[in-house]
């Protein structure tokens, strides 16, 4: 199967980025692409000004060409790609548990909401990442240690009470500048979405192509709805902050993001 069958909102994205050009441009374009993929969300302005500002301040090297082909040599082992997608298996297992805590704290009940829907998300995305294992690579994992993996995923739900984990640095009410490091994130993980969609395919058994675009279409989606969600949080904290601040911060967190993400790469860590 053709990645070209893949739902419109994988191609708007890959068109958008075709049309882009640039580094600093292809960040704005996937912010852009997730504020408009979710309907309910109004105009943000504020938001749409400091990722401007800051892409052009500091292009993003996630959203580089070089990037995408140094992440695509590697993605040719497929030992390399089975691990990491184990390795993103943990880290949405992780991230579920950062959330929760965050969620726990929150003082807002709309953030709370919000915050603990994305902790949910990412705990199913665990798991979702083990079923791309298994359906990209199912004979290179032995079937024990396969099962072990399962805890990674701390399997949050609706009808659950989030609580703080003891000793989290995540356990305070949420900030401006944690949104905006959340908004960078889910943005660099959509990058890492789509080159692992591309290298997947070379992968993937002809059987199980379908079965793999489709829980591939679903990470997608809730990838942009965090991008979305946190611009909207953003976006309403924005005016407590003074003229050009929130450009600082935006400015200042996308820097840190670029320079893990330079170090990240000599150790051939993709997440």
């Amino acid at each position: 199967m053709n990645l070209n069958h893949a739902p419109s909102v994988y191609d708007s994205i890959v068109e958008s980025l075709a049309c882009s050009g640039t580094a600093s441009g292809k960040f704005i374009a996937v912010a852009q692409q997730a504020l408009a993929s979710c309907r309910t969300v109004g105009a943000c302005n504020h938001y749409s000004h400091a990722i401007e500002a800051a892409a052009e301040a500091a292009p993003p090297p996630f959203c580089m060409n070089h990037y995408e082909e140094v992440y695509q040599q590697y993605s040719a082992n497929p030992r390399w790609l089975a691990i990491s997608l184990m390795a993103n298996a943990q880290r949405e297992g992780q991230g579920a548990t950062d959330l929760w805590t965050l969620a726990a704290c929150a003082e807002l009940q709309n953030e709370q909401a919000l915050v603990k829907q994305h902790a949910i998300d990412e705990s199913r995305h665990a798991q979702m990442y083990l079923t791309l294992l298994d359906l990209n690579f199912p004979d290179l994992v032995a079937q024990s240690f396969r099962e072990e993996m399962n805890v990674l995923s701390p399997g949050f739900s609706e009808s659950q009470q989030p609580q703080p984990y003891p000793d989290s640095d995540y356990a305070k009410n949420p900030s401006i500048d944690d949104f905006v490091q959340m908004n960078i994130a889910e943005i660099r993980t959509t990058f890492h979405h789509l080159m692992q969609r591309q290298a997947l395919q070379h992968h993937c058994p002809q059987k199980n192509m379908f079965k793999s675009l489709k829980v591939l279409d679903s990470l997608l989606l809730d990838e942009l709805r965090h991008v979305a969600y946190t611009a909207c949080l953003i976006e309403e904290k924005a005016a407590s902050l003074g003229e050009g601040a929130l450009v600082k911060l935006y400015t200042r967190r996308l820097i840190d993001f670029n320079r893990i993400t330079t170090e990240e790469i000599g150790d051939q860590v993709f997440q």
